[in-house]
């Protein structure tokens, strides 16, 4: 048995976040978690409002917060506290060598592998769409052998975009790796890592680009948060160069879950990895404790707090059952229609949210879980990311953004 001040569930970006948000305030956290969370394959930006509820783009998701729901994570925290929450988001970045450009008042509409643009508000410097945009000259390269982007593809798909009818090269690079198989983005920015990699890149990249241009890239240039190679390459070609969204696995969210973990580190954080949370303790309307169970046998965990950032149905911290769904840790109740055939539209891609999308708990203005009547179920477990009701991720382009703002809630009342 071992005491903590906070336990996580999760080891996503809401995890990670709100695990650092408290051991800055100098609690003792411990963070269980039984993967790497989807921000190690994800995109790495951080959506907070790309589209309304009618589907319209999204320009200031300041100014949009306000028209949302009153059930919807942004509307629960109110506009302060997500402004706090993205705000020390980028001084964390900044402060770690590895800083992010954007604000809320402002989306960035960036370029993604099928050459479409999608709307979010905080990306790293090596995603910079404003260069894109004003660029005469884009010179797109791809990698032999990486079969999930194709500059073709690029190319084509940049031209049908209003004000991106530009002059486009397409170049096609080689890399070292040799060992017969397709390659992924993560593959290539493991060795552009290496000095020989590195060195044998630039000089590729230089014999077939011209000085001026701007140069649009998948997301591949290494695993670590920092920007030595970015500028090294810049400095060398004399262009400027812009990473793209790529399909998982996708480095540039890799390397923002390293900065975070690495942050944990230095905050003296326990992480407890490959650990299956079965079932909490609880005790008079509090959580006393977790239960992991592995393969060898079971272990209790305790702690003052708890924060729930298991990630939703996507991350397991949900299931969807015959006429029912439920939380999996502490068995919370899910709202649902009683109907199973009033879960879903007929058509899958209609314009609007599928009723599906919006399921999870129900949660108070601390983000601690009600039921829905609005009693509260356990007053020191608290909730965030994409284990909360009343939004849809992939129709907003909300996710990290509600990870980061209820992360970073969550941390502050644990």
């Amino acid at each position: 048995m071992r005491q903590n001040d906070v336990i996580v569930i999760g080891g996503g970006l809401a995890g990670l976040f709100a695990a650092i948000t408290a051991a800055k305030r100098g609690r003792q956290v411990m963070l269980v978690t039984k993967g790497v969370g989807a921000i190690a394959i994800g995109g790495g930006s951080i959506d907070v409002l790309g589209y309304d509820a009618t589907g319209k783009p999204v320009r200031d998701p300041s100014a949009a917060l306000g028209g949302l729901a009153a059930d919807h994570p942004f509307a629960i925290l109110g506009q302060q506290r997500v402004e706090t929450a993205v705000q020390t988001f980028l001084g964390l970045c900044e402060a770690e060598g590895y800083p992010y450009q954007g604000d809320l008042q402002h989306n960035q509409w960036i370029p993604t592998a099928l050459g479409r643009l999608k709307p979010t508000c905080l990306t790293p410097l090596t995603m910079n769409s404003a260069i894109l945009k004003a660029a005469t000259d884009v010179t797109v390269v791809e990698f032999e052998g990486l079969k999930d982007y194709s500059g073709r593809v690029m190319v084509d798909g940049l031209r049908q975009c209003p004000g991106y009818a530009k002059n486009y090269s397409l170049v096609s690079l080689k890399t070292d790796i040799n060992d017969g198989r397709d390659l992924t983005a993560l593959d290539v920015a493991r060795w552009l890592d290496s000095d020989s990699g590195q060195a044998a890149f630039i000089e590729r990249l230089t014999a077939a680009v011209r000085p001026g241009s701007v140069i649009l890239l998948p997301p591949v240039l290494g695993t670590k948060p920092d920007y030595r190679l970015f500028h090294a390459l810049e400095q060398a070609t004399g262009c400027k160069l812009v990473e793209t969204v790529g399909l998982p696995p996708a480095v540039t969210g890799y390397r923002l879950r390293r900065l975070l973990v690495n942050c944990l580190g230095k905050l003296n954080v326990k992480m407890i990895e490959q650990a299956n949370v079965v079932r909490g303790i609880v005790e008079n309307g509090r959580c006393t404790g977790i239960v992991t169970g592995n393969l060898d046998r079971e272990r209790t965990y305790r702690a003052e707090s708890f924060i729930l950032a298991s990630g939703g149905f996507f991350g397991g911290g949900l299931q969807a059952e015959a006429g029912r769904a439920r939380e999996v840790v502490f068995d919370l109740p899910i709202t649902v229609p009683a109907n199973s055939a009033d879960w879903s539209k007929e058509k899958l891609f209609f314009a609007g949210s599928q009723p599906f999308a919006k399921f999870g708990l129900q949660v108070d203005g601390k983000l601690r879980p009600v039921d829905a009547s609005g009693k509260l179920l356990l007053e020191n477990v608290y909730v965030a990311g994409k284990s909360l009701a009343g939004y849809d991720y992939c129709v907003e382009k909300s996710g990290n953004g509600v990870a980061l703002a209820t992360a970073y809630q969550a941390g502050a009342e644990a």
